[in-house]
């Protein structure tokens, strides 16, 4: 489904030729807007606030400000803009730190001509995605899994999060207050000893 307005995107990379391929795709599409671009972390901060976009493509490793701290303050500044990570490099260290950071999903360069569209799509509204190599990092079960002791309850709001539901539509789904579902959704981060939405699904994916 397109959305009703253009979905405002930011880029933040420090390589010309990204900025150059994503440039092309976005202006082939009628539902997507390109209206800022920068090349490092600092950038990305006073992007933010000029233009508040829906999605931020966001690189990892840049000059002045690296994409993690970036995250970091967009996540805790900015909570409406949505973190897109589009890297070359996919190990669990970069993926993990940027999603504690608070980033939605995770787009390697190498998928970037197939995938951006439709995952900026599916990203804006409120899935999380991730290209198929670092899916099969993130899941792949290093050890035994664990059980977190999640309630019932805890279980059916973690499966309406992995839709893409925010609280108040949580709220309404499962006939019960925004504030509970956020009495919820803080038991569950702190079982499964993540910090953001994005860890605890993963982590759920894993077990």
């Amino acid at each position: 489904m397109l959305a009703p307005k253009p979905i405002k995107v930011v880029l933040v990379d420090d390589h010309i030729q990204i900025h150059k391929i994503v440039d092309t795709l976005l202006k082939q599409t009628s539902d997507i807007k390109l209206v800022g671009q920068g090349a490092n972390g600092e950038e990305a901060l006073y992007l933010c606030e000029q233009y508040l976009p829906d999605i931020m493509l966001m690189d990892v490793i840049m000059p002045v400000m690296d994409g993690l701290e970036a995250t970091k303050q967009i996540h805790e500044r900015f909570p409406d803009v949505k973190v897109l990570v589009l890297s070359s490099y996919h190990d669990h260290e970069s993926v993990y730190s940027m999603l504690r950071n608070g980033a939605v999903g995770y787009l390697t360069k190498t998928n970037l001509l197939k995938d951006l569209v439709e995952t900026i799509r599916t990203t804006y509204v409120g899935k999380m995605v991730f290209s198929r190599d670092v899916v099969d990092q993130l899941v792949a079960p290093s050890q035994p899994m664990v059980d977190f002791h999640l309630t019932d309850r805890e279980l059916e709001v973690l499966i309406q999060m992995a839709e893409g539901l925010n609280m108040p539509e949580i709220g309404k789904k499962l006939v019960i207050s925004p504030s509970t579902v956020k009495f919820h959704i803080t038991n569950i981060c702190s079982k499964l000893g993540v910090r953001t939405r994005s860890e605890a699904l993963v982590i759920a994916a894993k077990n």
